[in-house]
């Protein structure tokens, strides 16, 4: 019987697949990690990135405003939808 993977592990995975380019299999378990934790917010910013990278702005931008709902000060986030919306926020 397969032992059932942690948020830690699906996180740690995701992470390995997007810092290798491996976008499709990072969304994969970023959404397993959200999953467990729907408040994950490194998870949420992590699959803005990947949006951004296929440049789907709407759904980026949807990611990044639900990692700032869950980690204000999110700097990551914040950069870049201001790149997205063309807007400087300084």
């Amino acid at each position: 019987m397969a032992e059932e993977s942690t948020k830690e592990q699906l996180l740690e995975l995701a992470n390995f697949y997007f810092l290798n380019s491996k976008f499709e299999e990072a969304e994969i378990e970023f959404y397993k990690v959200l999953e467990k934790d729907s408040k994950c917010w490194q998870a949420y910013c992590s699959l803005g990135l990947i949006y951004e990278e296929r440049q789907d702005f709407i759904k980026a931008k949807q990611m990044y405003d639900k990692t700032l709902e869950l980690n204000k000060e999110n700097k990551v986030a914040k950069e870049h939808i201001s790149k997205i919306t063309g807007m400087n926020n300084e």
